[in-house]
């Protein structure tokens, strides 16, 4: 793939890293900029000395040769960045959440349309090859429950809604638009606010629950589809069948490529197409919409 499009990436924290390993590798990473942690900037410096370090933003938006600015910062920044990089005439590709409220999340969908510029929020999760087999599955069967499970110790320092929860919204809005209902079963916090989500939605044909557990021992997220015919499990990288005969599982599938690798392909091809599409950000402000009804 050639390396046309000029990139700058804000925040070089773990998932950043990971975002510049990527879209290196698709792009042109000319500048990064970050909160100042000096083993971050030594890191950088180490593994991609080609790639310009500063330190104020301003650098970043006021430079005429970056067309897009990759933003993987704290959740309560992303508005903010995010709304001087559209103001400045950038695409921006910005880490889920959009935003921490609706109101915000139509203002940078507004600046966007307006600059006819492509607002892209990564919910990675929608990237994993077997996401895309899950569709394929909704369209010839029809999808009767989904259990969404997922233990994931720490990150206490974020909202467990917007920073967890935000990835299985995605997950069902993308499938089933907005809920008919949905409940808040129950929730508890023992080092933050809240650190244990119980949580039910009803679609139009399909039932949902979701349990996020990120007080647990282990990292594990795991989604088990019921048909009317069929069971399956989507475990990671693998997705599994159950077998009517002997009443296994046979796994069917097992992707190849990781979903952020997917995910930056595709948000470079959005960004070269002529049409630019914001599906992905009115998809991030539904989610922040029913985000903010559960709370």
């Amino acid at each position: 793939m050639k390396k046309s499009n000029k990139i700058a990436v804000v925040g070089i924290g773990k998932w950043g890293k990971n975002l510049i390993r990527d879209f290196s590798k698709i792009s042109n990473i000319t500048k990064c900029s970050s909160t100042g942690d000096p083993n971050n900037i030594k890191w950088l410096k180490k593994n991609y000395p080609k790639i310009e370090y500063v330190a104020k933003l301003e650098n970043i938006f006021s430079d005429p040769n970056i067309d897009a600015v990759i933003i993987s910062t704290s959740i309560e920044s992303h508005y903010t960045i995010a709304k001087k990089a559209l103001e400045s005439k950038k695409h921006v590709f910005v880490e889920k959440p959009i935003s921490v409220n609706v109101t915000q999340a139509n203002k940078l969908i507004k600046i966007a349309e307006k600059n006819n510029l492509l607002l892209f929020v990564g919910h990675v999760f929608l990237y994993n090859e077997i996401f895309q087999k899950i569709v394929n599955i909704s369209k010839k069967e029809q999808i009767k429950f989904m259990n969404l499970k997922w233990n994931k110790f720490g990150t206490f320092d974020e909202d467990i809604f917007l920073n967890i929860l935000s990835h299985d919204l995605s997950i069902l809005l993308k499938l089933f638009q907005m809920p008919n209902k949905f409940n808040l079963i129950n929730s508890f916090g023992f080092v933050s606010k809240c650190d244990f989500v119980n949580l039910f939605l009803e679609f139009k044909n399909t039932q949902c629950s979701i349990q996020l557990d990120r007080f647990s021992n282990e990292n594990k997220k795991s989604v088990t589809i019921f048909t009317k015919k069929n069971a399956y499990i989507w475990d990671n990288t693998k997705l599994f069948k159950r077998c009517n005969k002997d009443k296994s599982f046979k796994l069917i599938f097992q992707s190849k490529m990781t979903p952020l690798e997917n995910e930056s392909k595709e948000f470079i091809k959005q960004l070269n197409n002529s049409k630019i599409s914001n599906n992905s950000s009115q998809l991030a402000k539904d989610v922040i919409q029913l985000i903010s009804q559960l709370k």
